[in-house]
């Protein structure tokens, strides 16, 4: 005795049910695996940037900073700031060539280390960054880099 014959329902409605219910299942399974493939895709290819009228605004930004990169990551329901936002807040403009501020004071950019587990000579990394950046400042407008909370 089949499933079908057992309901005890006509055939043909029988079948019909059988037929959509397994074309339910295999939609739901396809539908799966379509989104963890478009998952995977998205973590393992590589950070595209689009061209953008910041790119051109900004022409001159040294070529390892985008203006879409994070200066300080938000907390507290706060956005982060990225390059654009904090040259757009100083009023940062090329000239010459160069990024400057409107005081027509260089911009520089300094990434800070960051370690979800510092290695043991930290805090001699930690003098010389903090040496390199003083010296930095006395010359330059100087946008540092923070360190993502979720990593340390």
């Amino acid at each position: 005795m089949t499933i079908v014959n057992s309901v005890k329902i006509g055939r043909f409605p029988a079948a019909l049910i059988l037929i959509s219910c397994g074309l339910l299942f295999l939609h739901n399974s396809l539908t799966d695996v379509a989104r963890s493939q478009t998952e995977m895709e998205i973590l393992n290819s590589p950070l595209q940037r689009t061209p953008s009228s910041s790119n051109k605004q900004y022409s001159c930004l040294p070529k390892d900073v985008h203006a879409d990169e994070t200066v300080s990551f938000g907390f507290k329901g706060r956005p982060a700031v990225t390059v654009q936002n904090k040259l757009t807040e100083m009023k940062a403009r090329c000239r010459k060539g160069r990024l400057v501020d409107s005081k027509d004071r260089e911009i520089r950019f300094f990434h800070l280390s960051c370690w979800g587990n510092p290695p043991e000579n930290y805090q001699e990394i930690r003098r010389r960054e903090t040496a390199e950046l003083a010296k930095l400042k006395k010359r330059y407008t100087v946008i540092e880099f923070g360190c993502n909370p979720m990593i340390q």
